[in-house]
C-alpha cells in the first residue's frame, strides 16, 4: 500500500532481446542486499542510482514528529536519481524491506545510458515529473494541522494513483505515511465511514462513495485549519 505513483521502469522490457540484455546486465552487475540495509540517507550526497530487479525498498523522510513513509518501490523501479541529476543531497532515506537484487548505476554510467538511449531519458523525465507532483502533495499534507484533514487528503491521493482499482486501506501503513499513531488513524477512518464519505470492502479496500461530500468536507477542514491558525 501507499506506493505513490505506478512504477516507471528505467530499463525497458519491451522485446525478448531487451529482456535478455536487461537480465544479463543485472546478472553481471547486480548485488544482493539484506532487509534493513540503508542504501542512502536523507541529506547525503548522491553518487549512484539503484535499479530494483527483485525485492522492495521503502523511502522515508524526516518530519517534525518522526519518520514518514514516502513510497515503497518494487521490481523495475529505481531510486537515488534526484540527488544524482540535481547534484543536491538526497531528499529521502532508502531502506531495503526484503532481500533485494539491485543494479547499481554510477553517475558516469548513467550519463552514458541517457546519451545513448532517448527512451531512458524519457522514462527518467516521467519519473521526475511524478515525484515532483507527489512532493507538492506531501508539502500540502504536512502543512495541514488537523489530523482528520490529513487522513482525508491522503485517501484522496490514494484514490487518484490507484486509477481504476480500489486502493487498500491499512491503518498501520496509513499511520506510517502520515507520521501518526495507528489508533488515531483508526478513529478518523471510523469518523469518515460514519459520515458516509467512504465505504470499506470485505477485502480491506475503500471507495469514496460521496465525492461531493468528501471534497466539501476536506475543503471545509482546510479552510478552518488555515484561518483558525492565523489568529
Amino acid at each position: 500500500m501507499f506506493r505513490g505513483r505506478r512504477g516507471t521502469r528505467l530499463l525497458g522490457t519491451g522485446t525478448q532481446t531487451r529482456r535478455l540484455t536487461r537480465e544479463s546486465v543485472i546478472e553481471k552487475h547486480g548485488k544482493i542486499y539484506e532487509p534493513g540495509t540503508v542504501l542512502f540517507r536523507e541529506g547525503e550526497v548522491g553518487k549512484r542510482i539503484y535499479v530494483i530487479n527483485e525485492g522492495r525498498i521503502k523511502l522515508t523522510k524526516h518530519v517534525h514528529n518522526g519518520e514518514a513513509l514516502i513510497e515503497v518501490l518494487g521490481p523495475g523501479e529505481f531510486c537515488g536519481e534526484l540527488a544524482l541529476v540535481t547534484e543536491a543531497p538526497h531528499p529521502v532515506t532508502a531502506i531495503v524491506l526484503e532481500p533485494a537484487k539491485l543494479l547499481i548505476v554510477d553517475a558516469k554510467q548513467f550519463e552514458s545510458m541517457v546519451r545513448a538511449n532517448a527512451e531512458i531519458a524519457l522514462r527518467m523525465m516521467r519519473k521526475l515529473a511524478g515525484r515532483l507532483t507527489e512532493a507538492h502533495f506531501r508539502i500540502v499534507n504536512f502543512h495541514l494541522r488537523r489530523p482528520l484533514a490529513r487522513v482525508l487528503h491522503q485517501l484522496k491521493w490514494e484514490t487518484k494513483v490507484a486509477e481504476e482499482d480500489l486502493p487498500p486501506l491499512i491503518p498501520d501503513d496509513l499511520a506510517e505515511v502520515l507520521g501518526m499513531q495507528v489508533g488515531e488513524v483508526e478513529k478518523h477512518i471510523e469518523t469518515i465511514v460514519k459520515e458516509g464519505l467512504i465505504t470499506l470492502t470485505d477485502d480491506g479496500r475503500f471507495q469514496i462513495t460521496n465525492s461531493r461530500g468528501f471534497e466539501s468536507y476536506l475543503s471545509y477542514l482546510e479552510l478552518k485549519d488555515r484561518y483558525e491558525y492565523l489568529d
